[in-house]
């Protein structure tokens, strides 16, 4: 039987966003939920439950829908994450079991956070994840800004893991910074599908605001890939610009003032619709304009002028870069010519006065 520590619980960088959420940001919230999720964590300095098979360290972080909490297996000491949920009223965890068989799949791949375990006849259920020492990307925004090519560098890899995710039949839907996990290389990793929804369903999913796609503020919107598309051009947006695209205090505030639910969708909807586009990005120093276009085109509010799907805007990025690599190349096709000509032309002109002279010299003589 897994052990539990006496430690007060406390905040850490690492893996914390997968519990942590933002009232703010995650426009179908509850904040009844919240509120007893706040209450519950108050009461609790030590874990829910004893995990058979591992020691319980310390809390990660909290939010409404559960805990994650630093520990390591006993048999091989490797240190892991192990995320709670708590239970709520009317949610049937069989289905939800079934759905963490199908995303374990996904766990698979290098740019997908690793399941390792689950317990979901617990009470509360959870499941065991390997630990990720350098946090969320969020956590990395906030300690450094990027430059546009490491930008490009971590979007690269996120979208091997969505082009992976999407191949499995899954789109992830809530793609933000704060689920972004980074390895011991800095190399990041997708993290918290708890929203996620398999391609064929029709249930709309929950979203985050600002990097949310506008036809998702709508109760009957059915998943689409091009959700998953303009979440990530709303986080390639932030790693450029240091925030998301759109998200300005008046925009918060207008989101806050409308009230009810379906007053909140159609005010963000509305923000998205029929603001100008972003453009902070293109006076960022280093974001080329095929850059710009890049992002401009995920984050397009009509989905049928965005990118189709995450593997259209990887090989879109990659075109890019291929061509800015020719560009040296192209540039130094036409410098050699000239520089070989300016080297040759002393040469000629010494040549020819030479042969002048030497003609001159004969009819002296």
């Amino acid at each position: 039987m897994g052990k539990r520590t006496e430690s007060e619980c406390t905040s850490d960088v690492a893996q914390e966003s997968l519990a942590s959420s933002h009232p703010d940001d995650t426009i179908f919230q509850d904040s009844e939920a919240l509120d007893r999720s706040r209450l519950r964590s108050q009461r609790q300095d030590q874990p829910p439950t004893d995990v058979p098979g591992y020691t319980i360290l310390r809390c990660l972080g909290r939010g409404a829908y559960g805990s994650v909490w630093l520990g390591y297996e006993e048999k091989t000491g490797k240190q892991v994450a192990i995320k709670f949920y708590f239970h709520r009223r009317g949610l049937d965890w069989t289905l939800l079991c079934r759905e963490i068989e199908k995303l374990a799949l996904l766990y698979t791949s290098r740019y997908i956070v690793r399941l390792l375990d689950v317990g979901w006849s617990s009470d509360p259920p959870y499941f065991v994840m390997e630990y990720l020492e350098n946090g969320s990307l969020e956590s990395l925004l906030e300690r450094e800004p990027l430059e546009p090519e490491q930008a490009v560098r971590l979007v690269k890899s996120i979208l091997h893991g969505l082009v992976h995710a999407h191949g499995c039949g899954i789109l992830h839907c809530d793609l933000k910074p704060a689920n972004v996990l980074l390895d011991a290389e800095l190399e990041p990793r997708l993290c918290d599908f708890g929203q996620s929804r398999l391609s064929d369903q029709q249930d709309p999913a929950l979203g985050t605001l600002f990097y949310m796609a506008p036809e998702r503020a709508d109760l009957a919107a059915v998943p689409d890939a091009r959700w998953d598309v303009y979440a990530l051009g709303a986080l390639f947006y932030h790693l450029l610009c240091g925030h998301p695209p759109y998200r300005t205090e008046a925009n918060e505030q207008r989101i806050r003032a409308a009230g009810e639910l379906s007053a909140r969708l159609k005010a963000y909807r509305e923000i998205v619709s029929h603001s100008p586009p972003p453009s902070e990005h293109r006076r960022k120093k280093g974001v080329d304009k095929r850059l710009a276009d890049i992002s401009d085109r995920c984050l397009s509010p009509d989905p049928e002028k965005r990118f189709p799907n995450a593997q259209a805007v990887h090989d879109a990025l990659e075109l890019r870069d291929r061509q800015r690599a020719r560009r040296p190349l192209i540039a130094l096709g036409v410098i050699s010519p000239a520089l070989l000509l300016a080297c040759m032309l002393p040469i000629s002109l010494r040549a020819m006065s030479n042969t002048v002279e030497t003609a001159r010299n004969n009819q002296v003589e």
